[in-house]
């Protein structure tokens, strides 16, 4: 079973800000980062990932280290809560995976084609009334 849809479910994007260079002033700017679809419980995802936001803080920042670091620094929280749901996901589909696994056939039966347990006694009675 892969998470990917469930991945898709955990954010469409992330928001990156950074400073704007203008002497004293401090303005914030934001760039939407796309994860969706990204399977983040896999390093490959991640990675992935860590592109687009330095692609997005390239673009924002250009080659201001201030305002790039501040940038970086604001996705850190972001970037590990999203790793941490995905990661929880992939072990929640992981466990429901080895439950099916270990059940095989008679879990993915409906209960309708279970034959009821015998009456006590071992006595059947049938009445059809009209």
């Amino acid at each position: 079973m892969r998470p990917m849809h469930l991945m898709a479910a955990l954010a469409a994007a992330m928001i990156l800000t950074g400073p704007a260079s203008a002497g004293e002033r401090y303005e914030t700017r934001q760039i939407a980062v796309p994860a969706a679809g990204l399977d983040l419980s896999t390093e490959a995802g991640i990675d992935i990932l860590a592109a687009r936001i330095d692609y997005a803080v390239k673009r924002m920042c250009g080659s201001d280290r201030r305002c790039r670091d501040g940038a970086w620094e604001s996705t850190e929280w972001q970037v590990d809560r999203m790793i941490r749901k995905a990661r929880a996901w992939r072990r929640l589909a992981d466990e429901r995976a080895a439950q099916l696994r270990a059940c095989r056939e008679r879990c993915s039966r409906p209960a309708a084609w279970y034959a009821p347990p015998p009456p006590p006694g071992g006595v059947t009675a049938v009445v059809v009334r009209n």
